[in-house]
């Protein structure tokens, strides 16, 4: 089965994932407020610091090597579509939800996996990556849910455990 990030316009584009099979459309239809994003918009001083690897079926790990790292705020809208995409079904952007986008951050990982994101403000994020397996034809991506204090650094490790299947 294979999965790859796809990109919704609205987590609004960077949470979505297709499988190769037909999944059950769902639609996602909360409106994205302007009193959500107010701490997504304010200055922030923590540190996401992390790390990406899974298990490829007995033949080594799977790192993000080289592969965009996306942070996304967890409004409620973008919460109903990563609970649409774990439930196994496609989520289907409603109209006029508004959008998220423009609080997005985006790093790469590096050789080992790791990425970070700094001057994070503090909220709760979605991190999702998507991951490449050595020798096997198929993709896959990871989602956690990262809570950020208003200083610090915060340590992510994710995991085939975070894996949306």
């Amino acid at each position: 089965m294979m999965f790859r990030i796809l990109k919704v316009v609205a987590l609004t584009a960077a949470l979505g994932v297709a499988a190769c099979q037909t999944r059950p459309e769902v639609a996602v239809d909360t409106p994205i407020t302007a009193a959500e994003l107010a701490p997504y918009k304010k200055p922030g001083t923590a540190t996401i610091v992390g790390r990406a690897v899974l298990k490829a079926d007995g033949k080594g790990a799977a790192t993000c090597r080289g592969q965009q790292v996306t942070l996304t705020p967890a409004v409620a809208y973008n919460r109903q579509m990563v609970a649409a995409m774990r439930a196994g079904a496609k989520p289907v952007p409603g109209p006029n939800v508004g959008s998220s986008q423009a609080y997005w951050r985006k790093a790469v990982c590096d050789a080992r996996g790791r990425f970070q994101f700094r001057n994070v403000p503090a909220a709760t994020w979605y991190v999702s990556i998507p991951i490449h397996y050595p020798d096997e034809p198929r993709e896959g991506a990871v989602i956690k849910e990262v809570r950020v204090p208003a200083s610090g650094t915060v340590t992510v490790q994710l995991t085939e455990h975070d894996a949306l299947r």
